[in-house]
């Protein structure tokens, strides 16, 4: 499982729930994060490095928890590995769609991926119907990376962010960054209960649960390789989901 950061946990926790008797290594390029002020170009150079990197251990699924490096993939192909690969992206659009009475959908997520129109393209693709609000929001994930996730000043950020799909009258609105479920409790503050909040990382754990279920069981091991400073990934980490980490190493990119 690949992320910048603190956001894949999302899948991580979701996955965790579904199954336990699975072996994860986490990879947090922290080092680079926030990827949504780089161009797509860069980081699918640093998620195929991430990619070859976990591909020397042999997985049986390889997990792209970032919704930035999905369209950076998406845009200049999804590199070739020995084991399947899924991401959140085509999971988030299909849920949205599922969810959405009306069709109105937005889509909050990293200024590069709401520029690479991946999402967009993957609810129309699904539903030719849909009017689609999109929203980058640059300011969210430095709040989460920096252990900001509670406070005033992810409210207030997040706030800023709704405007546009309250004006829109959108039904749904995807969280399409795996940082922002990270947020939820202020999204839906926001946004009230009338708007259905997609989490594409709970979609995309289904999908690797189902694709998992056949294996041998493992030993339940949570290792996590940062590019950043370990220590303080990894206690973030377990503060905002509670995560073990049963083995960690800094991994320079």
């Amino acid at each position: 499982m690949l992320d910048s950061g603190l956001g894949g946990l999302t899948v991580l926790s979701a996955l965790r729930s579904l199954t336990s008797a699975i072996d994860i290594t986490y990879f947090a390029d922290t080092a680079h994060v926030p990827y949504g002020d780089r161009s797509l170009r860069d980081v699918a150079r640093l998620g195929k490095k991430i990619v070859e990197r976990l591909m020397e251990k042999q997985p049986a699924l390889l997990i792209v928890a970032s919704g930035t490096t999905c369209a950076a993939f998406d845009a200049g192909g999804w590199p070739e590995a020995g084991a399947p690969l899924i991401g959140v992206v085509d999971q988030g659009a299909r849920a949205a769609c599922a969810a959405s009475r009306t069709g109105k959908i937005g889509v909050i997520a990293t200024n590069a991926t709401i520029a690479s129109g991946v999402f967009e393209r993957a609810i129309h693709a699904l539903r030719h119907d849909a009017v689609v609000t999109n929203v980058g929001a640059p300011a969210l994930v430095p709040i989460v990376e920096s252990g900001g996730w509670a406070s005033v000043r992810a409210r207030d950020a997040v706030a800023t962010s709704c405007g546009a799909f309250t004006r829109a009258g959108c039904d749904a609105v995807i969280l399409g960054c795996t940082h922002f479920p990270h947020l939820a409790a202020w999204f839906a503050a926001a946004l009230g209960p009338r708007v259905h909040l997609v989490d594409p990382a709970a979609a995309c754990a289904q999908d690797a649960s189902r694709l998992l279920s056949k294996l041998d069981p493992a030993p339940n091991r949570n290792a996590f390789e940062v590019s950043g400073d370990a220590e303080a990934f990894a206690a973030h980490a377990t503060l905002l989901s509670g995560v073990r980490v049963d083995a960690l190493e800094h991994v320079d990119l």
